[in-house]
């Protein structure tokens, strides 16, 4: 049976199973039901974004079949699935701690707990209080601890230490992870109300909430020193994939795979793929709640705050003024899906450069208000009005992914204002022919075949933003790439702010989004003929959506200076080369 990525229960996304028994009419029925699951999965888990690439792999698939018949009918379920997720989620920036915790000095004395801790820990502990020694109830389990305690390694990158308290027959009673204090973050440690100005605690005992969402790959990679290649099969196995199913899905040989299977075992001295999927399940679950804690914790990734322009119409036009103030301008435009926000890192490469780098949020995104006349010339008319604001005559602008025909309008309209346009991984069109070979092909390829969902998906995803809701789907989405891989691992920082930067972008409306998204459905060009100078493009050629043939074709008519094209590079080729674009922006001002 022909495979493609599956979808939330584990089943072949794209490729119907072999139905021979089965009716052209009893295959609908089931693919109807198949399909309304999906779309009340995806609405009401809050971390769950799997199921959105279910229902969008069933209509797909009701589409092969012939006249297609879901779609009628998943928008009745869609609207009320819509009215379902504002409903359950609105609470969602309200919600508590995932996780139980008790702090613990040197002697083994409470220091801190919530009351998550309190109630997790009761089955194997005498009650929990401050100032007093843990106290386990069975010999047994005192003895796991002291074991633990005695091997907890010193240093920053020890990962935790994974707890099996058992029952007299062997059962599993409790599972917890004992970590050193210094890796605890501060937004922890505020939950439990320690003071931060005492010293730290000596180590933790740690739990996550049953329900605790899903950032594993990291963590499985950093706890137990797997390579990258073993965090992405112990991921796809926690996951119910076989070791087979793994292998294809990850385009390795079974021998390979178990292989790796193999040094998982090793490292996390476990003997069973059963142990292991617990295993993993677990440290998920506490990698959510202590990275999604730090995350709260980090609520500026930028040195500037949003400011806002007023437009002569009286809407607002958001901005973030990095780099240096009296630096050549560069307006950069971003994705449809992020805000303004950035990095440090590219604030201060930016002003190592001689750059005043603006950050723009585009109407109905962030802070910016809406425009129901929202287009490409419209906006290239609002940058200009804000260059005026800001006191700017000429200045360069950056489009990067779904901001390149934003950038390109600027370009034609403001003309001689416009020293150079440049491009990094430009999407000037969103195909309904991609393959569903990955997550994004998938989610972009089936929303540009079905644009009638742009309303209810963003709706369902507003009501759903979190970082756990958004992290792990941001990272599934460009972890195919492998440029794009490695330097999520080497800095996680630019996946953190990614995550942030969706949920600015979505948190106050998706109106801008949708509207976004509406213009690529209905492949509206951009008008060119003003622009004054020959673009300069960068893309990177293992980017998963576009090659290098399609980029040219996209940019067919265009007046180019010169393709960039980076052989070792994926999506995220302007992070990679972000001074080297910046610097040719500065040199086309002098």
């Amino acid at each position: 049976m022909q495979e493609e990525f599956p979808d939330a229960h584990g089943r072949p996304g794209g490729v119907a199973e072999e139905e021979s028994e089965q009716t052209g009419e009893d295959r609908r029925a089931a693919l109807l039901g198949e399909a309304v699951d999906a779309v009340y999965g995806y609405a009401s888990g809050r971390y769950n974004w799997e199921d959105l690439i279910g229902f969008l792999s069933h209509l797909d698939r009701d589409a092969m079949e012939g006249e297609p018949v879901l779609a009628p009918t998943l928008e009745g379920h869609l609207r009320r699935a819509g009215d379902l997720a504002t409903r359950l989620h609105e609470d969602i920036a309200a919600t508590g701690p995932d996780y139980a915790l008790l702090l613990l000095d040197r002697q083994r004395r409470v220091v801190a707990a919530n009351e998550e801790g309190r109630a997790y820990f009761a089955p194997v502990c005498r009650p929990v209080a401050s100032g007093k020694r843990l106290s386990f109830l069975e010999e047994e389990h005192a003895a796991v601890f002291d074991r633990a305690l005695a091997d907890l390694p010193d240093g920053d990158a020890s990962g935790p230490t994974l707890l099996r308290f058992q029952t007299e027959e062997g059962e599993t009673q409790l599972l917890c992870y004992l970590v050193r204090g210094d890796a605890l973050s501060p937004a922890m440690l505020r939950a439990v109300e320690f003071d931060e100005a005492d010293p730290r605690p000596h180590c933790a005992l740690i739990a996550a909430s049953p329900g605790a969402g899903d950032e594993a790959l990291e963590i499985f990679r950093t706890a137990f020193g797997l390579t990258p290649a073993e965090a992405r099969l112990a991921a796809r196995l926690r996951f119910g994939l076989s070791l087979k199913e793994a292998a294809e899905e990850l385009g390795i040989s079974v021998n390979t795979a178990r292989n790796q299977l193999k040094s998982v075992f090793d490292k996390l001295g476990v003997n069973r793929q059963a142990d292991l999927v617990r295993h993993l399940a677990e440290l998920a679950a506490l990698a959510a709640s202590m990275q999604g804690a730090a995350s709260r914790a980090r609520a500026t990734v930028t040195s500037a705050e949003r400011q806002t322009v007023v437009l002569p119409d009286g809407r607002v036009i958001a901005l973030r003024d990095l780099g240096r103030p009296d630096g050549f301008p560069v307006f950069i435009l971003h994705p449809v899906v992020q805000s303004s926000l950035m990095r440090p890192q590219e604030a201060e490469i930016a002003g190592e450069c001689g750059v005043r780098l603006i950050s723009l949020e585009r109407p109905g995104i962030g802070l910016s208000t809406h425009d129901p006349k929202t287009g490409h010339v419209p906006f290239a008319r609002d940058l200009g009005r804000v260059a005026d604001a800001l006191g700017l005559d000429r200045f360069a602008v950056l489009g990067w992914a779904s901001g390149a025909p934003y950038a390109l309008a600027a370009g034609a309209v403001l003309g001689q204002r416009v020293t150079r346009v440049a491009l990094a991984t430009p999407r000037l069109a969103f195909r309904s022919d991609l393959e569903a070979t990955t997550p994004m092909r998938q989610f972009f390829g089936g929303l540009r075949r079905h644009p009638w969902l742009f309303e209810t998906v963003f709706t369902i995803m507003r009501a759903k933003r979190s970082r756990r809701f958004f992290r792990p789907m941001i990272r599934n989405f460009l972890e195919n790439s492998e440029p794009d891989r490695l330097l999520f691992d080497r800095d996680a920082s630019l996946l953190d702010c990614f995550t942030d930067s969706l949920i600015e972008a979505i948190d106050k409306t998706h109106k801008g989004i949708v509207a976004e998204l509406n213009l690529y459905a209905r492949d509206i060009l951009v008008d060119t003929a003003g622009i004054v100078r020959p673009l300069l493009v960068w893309h990177g050629m293992k980017d998963e959506m576009n090659g290098a043939e399609d980029v040219r074709r996209m940019l067919d008519g265009v007046p180019v200076e010169a393709f960039r094209f980076m052989p070792d590079d994926g999506h995220m080729v302007l992070f990679a080369h972000f001074r080297e674009v910046l610097s040719a922006l500065v040199n086309d001002a002098h």
